[in-house]
């Protein structure tokens, strides 16, 4: 295009209208940003519920559990209260039942203690306490059901009629505590109207293959022996028993603890049936039956038997031997140290009476015929006293072999006796009577006779002293 021209220049760019915003575009596009802000706000995020949703859940299981846990600490409390619990066992014993006061405590481990249980207005029971330990609580997570494990009955006292009114409500027990309670264990019980049962007794009620409550096991110990009672109710009146001790002093009879003893039986207000016996030792064994009666007073009868009795045994049994100081022995009879060595038989009745059963069995009497074989007297030779009549008995020292003896035993608490005593040594002959104190104090008479061998008057020999030191003289 030449210089001066009027025509414009042409380009290679387009010239088109520009849009420049005005005021009123500028606040709408505010006002638009402003409801996207909003909208995004109000909007749902994911990131949040990802976050408090596990927190949240928590919180509601806990708040879950918490109320349930209430609910039902909330129901134990009402029903585990002194009077429910009252009630409960009134209904399932049929006999009236009073609890004092009741307490949940932690430690040493979770239980629930009744204090001061009263039954049937009579008995009274210091404190039971039912133990729940994190075993049973465990099996009942599980959905095996709760288990109390054991209850506990702390230092308690009671007579033989309120012991024997507790085993008849024994099988009501079942109905009346939870099934899941195992065991009832008194810790130390007295029996405070019996002599034959003092001391401090541990007594379990344990369940049956069935699960209730059938049996009563009874034991005691003093370090050196024990002795164990089985009871089983039979009947409202009738209870059976099976009795075991080992190294046990009997409360009669023998005054010495002895090796082993076994009863069995049943008992109850008006009867006594021990069906077998046994009080056996180093000495052999006695074994037989007893039956006692109850009617304006006791009566009771029974066997006693042994098959064999080592006489040396028995007396060291009863009357043990002074230990010796020296070797001085009085002849090669004497070493035993007791009064007389032998092996014995015997068979015979018990008789008593009494106003009590106790009473009845301390005033019984045994009268056995007795048969020694082997029979050795020490302390004296009656062949050498019979055949010199002028030598002291006194200082004679020595022993006496018999081939045969056989008396008749008459034995009570207070006093043992042999009567009719008929011993023989070859052509020598003996009869005689021997008294045993309850102290083991022996007095008696012994004549002796050599019959027609010698020209000789028979001679009196007395026997005094005690069992571990008898004396001759005339």
């Amino acid at each position: 295009m030449a210089y001066g021209s009027s025509e414009v220049p042409a380009t290679d760019f387009a010239i088109t209208t520009v849009n420049v915003p005005d005021r009123l575009d500028l606040r709408d596009m505010d006002d638009r940003k402003q409801l996207e802000d909003d909208s995004r706000e109000r909007a749902f995020d994911p990131a949040v519920l990802r976050t408090w949703l596990p927190r949240i859940t928590v919180l509601g299981v806990l708040a879950i559990i918490v109320f349930l846990l209430w609910e039902v600490a909330d129901a134990w409390r009402t029903s585990l209260s002194a009077g429910p619990l009252s009630s409960r066992f009134t209904a399932s014993l049929g006999v009236p039942v009073q609890i004092e006061n009741v307490q949940f405590s932690l430690t040493p481990s979770p239980r629930l203690i009744l204090g001061k249980v009263t039954v049937n207005n009579d008995a009274v029971l210091n404190q039971l306490a039912i133990r729940l330990t994190s075993r049973h609580i465990a099996q009942a997570y599980q959905g095996h059901g709760l288990s109390w494990g054991e209850a506990s009955v702390g230092p308690s006292t009671i007579t033989v009629a309120q012991g024997h009114d507790l085993l008849q409500l024994l099988p009501k027990l079942d109905g009346a505590l939870p099934r899941g309670l195992g065991i009832i264990r008194f810790e130390n019980l007295q029996i405070s109207d019996q002599p034959w049962l003092n001391g401090s007794w541990q007594v379990d009620l344990e369940r049956n293959s069935s699960s209730a409550f059938a049996k009563v096991l009874a034991h005691q110990s003093n370090g050196t022996g024990s002795v164990q009672v089985s009871l089983t109710p039979e009947s409202p009146e009738l209870v059976d028993f099976q009795a075991q001790a080992h190294y046990w002093p009997l409360p009669f009879a023998f005054v010495a603890p002895i090796e082993t003893a076994g009863a069995e039986g049943k008992v109850s207000y008006s009867q006594l049936e021990v069906s077998q016996y046994s009080v056996s030792g180093p000495f052999g064994e006695i074994h037989g039956s007893l039956n006692g009666t109850n009617d304006s007073g006791w009566k009771i009868s029974g066997v006693a038997q042994s098959d064999g009795i080592d006489v040396d045994g028995l007396l060291h049994q009863v009357a043990p031997p002074p230990k010796k100081t020296d070797e001085k022995t009085l002849d090669s009879g004497a070493d035993s140290g007791s009064m007389a060595q032998g092996m014995a038989t015997f068979s015979g009745r018990i008789e008593g009476a009494g106003s009590t059963l106790e009473e009845a069995v301390d005033l019984s009497t045994l009268v056995a015929p007795v048969h020694v074989r082997s029979a050795v007297l020490n302390g004296i030779n009656l062949g050498f006293i019979a055949m010199n009549p002028s030598s002291s008995p006194d200082a004679n020292g020595g022993s006496t072999r018999f081939s045969t003896l056989d008396a008749v035993l008459i034995a009570s608490g207070r006093q043992t006796s042999l009567r009719d005593l008929h011993a023989r040594a070859g052509a020598l002959l003996a009869l005689g009577e021997i008294d045993i104190s309850q102290n083991h104090e022996i007095s008696g008479l012994v004549h002796v006779d050599l019959g027609t061998t010698r020209v000789l008057a028979p001679i009196r020999v007395r026997v005094r002293g005690t069992l571990v030191q008898p004396k001759f003289g005339r």
